[in-house]
């Protein structure tokens, strides 16, 4: 498939939030929260969620590393008694709105990077697995409110990542046809959303929760972070084709 990128759709955690700093203490707070001072419960909730105590991290791929709310309700739903399933999504996504989000790189640094890339005139977007409410607030937070175009939550669309529905809006969006944009993401999650959705480009980035030799598989490209997005495109466009 050939053609010029025009747009780029970036995951939050992982690529330019920093998923264990942010996540790791969120979701122990929430599992806390939800098994109500019985340890024991408190464990297992994290255990399904993906959480491997040894290394005080989450698994790549586990529910709380690339899914959403609702999918974190779906495995834990089983374990609790007494707490309804709308009760524990506004359990989940009230811990979520008030987590503490800690950047990949220093917010001015982040700035500089976002603005190169629409000083290449591309249209720029987020989709995350993470609500859109707690989304906005990290952007505004970090302030980049004014570097994208639209900014989507799991809840933003009838089928969030891996569907491509996330992909499909951002292009409905901009105008922008979908394989002239790029997925740029962390996790496997992110490689289907922009697989499913015939992004022209799927880009894998090291800072967050998955390793080279997972992503590589599934990517187009493998960098080590966004910071190195620009050089890339400027190859690519010297290259005068984007090749699948």
């Amino acid at each position: 498939m050939t053609g010029a990128i025009a747009g780029v759709l970036f995951d939050k955690d992982g690529v330019f939030v920093d998923f264990e700093k942010t996540w790791t203490p969120a979701l122990k707070a929430i599992a806390a929260d939800a098994a109500n001072g019985d340890m024991a419960l408190e464990i297992q909730l994290l255990d399904v969620a993906g959480f491997d105590p040894h290394a005080d991290t989450f698994l790549p791929g586990s529910v709380w590393a690339a899914g959403h709310t609702d999918d974190l309700v779906d495995v834990w739903m089983p374990l609790l008694n007494g707490l309804s399933a709308a009760g524990l999504v506004e359990k989940v996504n009230t811990h979520c709105l008030q987590a503490i989000s800690h950047p990949v790189f220093p917010p001015e640094r982040s700035h500089r990077i976002f603005s190169g890339l629409k000083q290449l005139d591309l249209a720029l977007g987020v989709a995350t697995n993470d609500a859109a409410a707690s989304a906005h607030a990290t952007v505004n937070a970090f302030g980049l409110a004014d570097m994208f175009d639209l900014v989507l939550g799991y809840d933003s669309v009838a089928h969030p990542k891996p569907a491509g529905d996330p992909l499909l809006a951002f292009a409905s969006h901009t105008g922008i046809e979908p394989h002239r944009l790029m997925m740029v993401g962390d996790n496997a999650h992110d490689m289907q959303c922009g697989r499913a959705g015939g992004a022209g480009l799927c880009v894998g980035v090291l800072s967050g929760n998955s390793t080279r030799e997972q992503l590589v598989p599934i990517a187009d490209h493998v960098i080590e972070d966004i910071s190195h997005l620009q050089a890339l495109l400027t190859s690519l466009e010297h290259g005068a084709q984007i090749e699948r």
